[in-house]
């Protein structure tokens, strides 16, 4: 019993409790904003993906016209003339 009443009364005293509600509001805060960040580089790097394709597909479909019109064989030829 004199055990638990002298522990009681050092929690009390050092306010163990206090302390640490205090440092896991701390940590959770600190964990949301890494959750935050790490969101934004995601979304950031999904962008820059998105746009890389967009530019590949315009740039498939413009060989494709260049195809259809005709002119790709003597496009492709100035830019590779040694291919076959």
């Amino acid at each position: 019993m004199a055990k638990n009443t002298y522990l009681k009364g050092m929690k009390e005293e050092f306010e163990i409790e206090d302390r640490f509600e205090h440092i896991e509001f701390k940590l959770n805060l600190i964990q949301q904003n890494a959750k935050f960040f790490l969101e934004v580089l995601h979304a950031q790097k999904t962008n820059s993906l998105e746009w890389i394709i967009i530019v590949l597909i315009s740039f498939e479909c413009s060989l494709m016209c260049l195809e259809m019109s005709g002119l790709g064989g003597t496009f492709f030829q100035a830019i590779l003339p040694y291919s076959t």
